[in-house]
């Protein structure tokens, strides 16, 4: 088993908990990259946008509300939301691309990180590694209810293990998660 995915509704601590794995690793000494995504809030508490942050605290614009993102295509468009490609990719690809690890944290796959071709063709590449056992190991975020042909794809890899947070169980499932991670690990770290 070289796969751990993590669903839930918007808002239920997906990020927090991805987050919090990050730390836990970087504690115990073991080596990853990736990175997440957090919600941009303006000074009335509404959310105005999205940011990616590598994991090494890196960070650049996701999305931010339409309108307000100039020069932008409307393909680029999610509900209210325009994504910044060029922005994304540009600490996106490098965090898959040249990772210096064998295990990847990904918050998250979703339909704007999806808008960026690029993106979504270094995923297929991890995908197939990961479908062929090799020496990568990988837990990401994916929605609960979009149909992405790129998280059907994972969620049909053989062993992946499958969590489902709620605000029930997201602090029980915590500890559960970085355990899993470990032991996914095994002899790798």
């Amino acid at each position: 088993m070289s796969l751990i995915l993590i669903t839930g509704m918007p808002g239920v601590g997906k990020t927090t908990i991805m987050r919090n794995l990050g730390s836990e690793l970087r504690n115990r000494s073991i080596p990853f990259d990736g990175f997440y995504t957090e919600e941009l809030r303006g000074t009335s508490g509404e959310r105005c946008g999205f940011d990616i942050i590598t994991f090494d605290g890196r960070k650049a614009p996701l999305a931010r509300l339409s309108g307000t993102v100039k020069d932008a295509p409307a393909k680029n468009r999610v509900g209210r939301y325009t994504v910044c490609v060029p922005e994304f990719e540009s600490l996106a690809l490098p965090a898959l691309g040249n990772r210096s690890a064998n295990l990847l944290l990904l918050d998250e796959i979703g339909k704007m990180e999806l808008k960026s071709g690029p993106f979504e063709d270094c995923l297929k590449q991890i995908v197939g590694s990961v479908e062929r056992h090799e020496k990568l190991f990988f837990v990401a975020t994916i929605p609960l209810k979009a149909t992405l042909n790129i998280v059907e794809r994972l969620k049909k890899v053989r062993g992946v293990q499958l969590f489902h947070v709620t605000i029930a169980n997201r602090n029980q499932l915590q500890h559960q998660i970085v355990e899993a991670t470990v032991r996914m690990l095994g002899k790798a770290i």
